[in-house]
This record gives C-alpha cells, structure tokens and sequence, in this order.
C-alpha cells in the first residue's frame, strides 16, 4: 500500500545527466544506425543531421523517458546530448511550482 496521501504530489524521477545522455545517445545511434560509441556527447546534434522531425521525436521520447515536458526548443538552444541531459536533470530537480 502506498504511504501517499490523496492530493500529495507524486515523487519525482531520480535521474542523472549520465543517464540521459546515455539514453539520448542510444536513441540517436539507433535512429541514425550508428553503433553507440560513435556518438560524441559534446559534438552538436545538427552534426548528426538531426531535423525538426527527428528533434520532435527525441524530445517526445525524452519526455516519457523521464516524466518531464522537454520543449524542441531546447535541442536547438542547447544543442549537444550533455547540454540536453544537464538541462532535463535540472527541469527534474527544479522545485515544483503550484
């Protein structure tokens, strides 16, 4: 049985930036049919080709991963998969708001 009460808010996902950029270099190397250890953390994502289309998808694919609302935006503004997983680590661990 659970210890929550009605109408307390649900825990939060423990996540670490390792674990989502592990996760969004698995996903682009399966997306772009390249073997994982060729995805560089720190080079762009537009150097892997990567459109709007695709942007949408991995953020959507992020977003369920972790359980936070990821903005494409953030793709383009912070374009490497280190850079996506320190800002969805700190969309995670940010206070929530009422």
């Amino acid at each position: 049985m659970s210890s929550r009460t009605a109408g307390s808010p649900a825990p939060r996902c423990t996540v670490t930036e390792e674990d989502v950029a592990t996760h969004l270099a698995h996903l682009l190397s399966q997306h772009l049919d390249l073997d994982h250890d060729l995805i560089d953390p720190d080079v762009p994502l537009s150097a892997y080709g990567i459109d709007s289309m695709t942007g949408t998808w991995l953020t959507s694919a992020l977003s369920a991963r972790c359980g936070v609302p990821i903005d494409r935006a953030l793709l383009v503004h912070r374009p490497s998969v280190t850079e996506v997983a320190q800002d969805v680590v700190a969309a995670l661990t940010a206070p929530a708001t009422s």
